[in-house]
C-alpha cells in the first residue's frame, strides 16, 4: 500500500484552512498541519517535512512567497505550491525564481486541485532525482581525486608506479576489510607526515647514493630495528642525523 502523501495547509483565513484541509483529506492526502502566516509555516515545516505545502501568498507578518523561498531553499518540504487571488507577470516570475512547483488561482476548484498537486509531486521527485544523481557524480568526481592524490603520495614514497602504488591500495584496502576510498582518505590526511618520511627518503639517496626503493626499504629497515616499526620517527632520526 502507497504511503500516505503529507501535506501543510498554509492561510490567513481559518474557514480557507478548513476547507482546504477537508479537500484534501478527501483526495487522500494527510494534513499533518496547518498554519495561519509564512512564519509559522516554516516552523511547522521543520518539524513535519511534509510532501507538500499549500500556500497562499497574502498573509500578515511574512507573506507566502518569503516563506516559500526559505522552504525550498533549506529542502523543508518536498515542494510548494502556491494559492493565489492574483496571476501577474511579477508574481509569476518571482514564484519561478523561487523553485515553486507550481500555482492555483482562487477561487479554488476541487476538480483541478488533485491534477495540480500530483502534477507538482511528479516534478518534484524527479527534481530531487535528479539532485541526487548530480550530488552522486560530484562525490564520485571528488572521491577519484583523492583516490589519484593517495595513489601518487604511494608511489612517490615507495619508488613504485602509480599502477603498482594502486594495486597495493587495493590489496591494504582487501586486508584492512576497508574501502579503497577510506584508506586514501587516511593517506591523504598524513600527507604532511608522510613528507617527512620523504624528505628522509631524499637523504638517505644522496647519502648513500641508494635507488629510491632502496632508501624505502632501507628506512624501513631503520623503523623496524629503532622505532618498533614506525616509519615517520625513524625518518625524523634520519633527518636529524643528517644535520
Amino acid at each position: 500500500m502507497a504511503a500516505e502523501r503529507t501535506v501543510v495547509v498554509v492561510d490567513d483565513e481559518p474557514i480557507t484552512r478548513v476547507d482546504l484541509s477537508q479537500m484534501l483529506e478527501g483526495l487522500g492526502f494527510s494534513v499533518v498541519g496547518a498554519a495561519a502566516d509564512g512564519f509559522d509555516a516554516v516552523e511547522l515545516c521543520r518539524a513535519r517535512r511534509p510532501d507538500l505545502v499549500l500556500m497562499d501568498i497574502k498573509m500578515p507578518t511574512f507573506d507566502g512567497l518569503t516563506a516559500s523561498d526559505t522552504i525550498i531553499r533549506e529542502g523543508l518540504a518536498g515542494c510548494v505550491v502556491l494559492l493565489t487571488a492574483f496571476s501577474d507577470e511579477a508574481f509569476v516570475s518571482r514564484a519561478a525564481q523561487i523553485g515553486v512547483a507550481g500555482y492555483l488561482v482562487k477561487p479554488l476548484e476541487e476538480g483541478r486541485l488533485r491534477p495540480a498537486l500530483e502534477v507538482a509531486l511528479a516534478q518534484s521527485r524527479r527534481l530531487d532525482r535528479a539532485r541526487r544523481e548530480a550530488e552522486d557524480a560530484r562525490r564520485q568526481v571528488e572521491d577519484g581525486k583523492i583516490i589519484d592524490r593517495a595513489k601518487l603520495l604511494l608511489a612517490r614514497e615507495e619508488g613504485i608506479s602509480e599502477g603498482d602504488a594502486y594495486r597495493k591500495l587495493q590489496r591494504m584496502a582487501m586486508d584492512k576489510r576497508c574501502s579503497i576510498l577510506s584508506l586514501a582518505q587516511g593517506i591523504v590526511a598524513r600527507a604532511p607526515q608522510r613528507a617527512v618520511v620523504g624528505e628522509a627518503k631524499a637523504r638517505l639517496m644522496q647519502a648513500r647514493g641508494l635507488s629510491e626503493a632502496a632508501a624505502f626499504r632501507a628506512l624501513s629497515d631503520l623503523a623496524k630495528k629503532r622505532t618498533g616499526g614506525d616509519l615517520e620517527a625513524a625518518a625524523r632520526q634520519v633527518l636529524e642525523e643528517q644535520r
